[in-house]
C-alpha cells in the first residue's frame, strides 16, 4: 500500500510540472495550429535556373551558365559533383556546400 502511495505521489508531482493542456500528452499542439510545411532553402543544382544559381556565393553569371551546361551533359548525383564545372574548385565548393542540394 505504501508503494502504491509513493507511485501516486510521483505521478501527481509529474503532472503538476507539465504545462497547462499537456496532460493528454500533446504538449502545445492545440496552441500551435496546423503543422507548417518547411521548404528546403538549399538550391537544387540539377533544376535551378541561372538566375537562382547566381545567388550562391562566388557564382556569377558565367559560372551559373557553366553549371547548367555541365548538368545538361550529365546530372549531378552528389553535391561534390559540382567540382566538375570549370571554375569551381574545392574552395568555391566549400563556400556553397551548405547552400546546394541535388534532390
Amino acid at each position: 500500500m505504501k508503494r502504491l502511495f509513493v507511485h501516486l505521489l510521483l505521478a501527481m508531482s509529474a503532472l503538476q510540472a507539465l504545462p497547462a493542456g499537456a496532460v493528454d500528452g500533446r504538449v502545445g499542439l492545440l496552441d500551435q495550429g496546423p503543422p507548417s510545411v518547411t521548404q528546403d532553402p538549399r538550391i537544387n543544382i540539377n533544376q535551378a535556373p541561372p538566375e537562382e544559381l547566381v545567388k550562391l556565393p562566388g557564382i556569377g553569371p558565367s559560372r551559373a551558365e557553366a553549371i547548367v551546361a555541365e548538368r545538361e551533359k550529365r546530372r549531378f548525383r552528389r553535391i561534390e559533383d559540382i567540382i566538375r564545372v570549370p571554375g569551381i574548385g574545392r574552395k568555391t565548393f566549400g563556400r556553397i556546400r551548405h547552400s546546394i542540394r541535388v534532390r
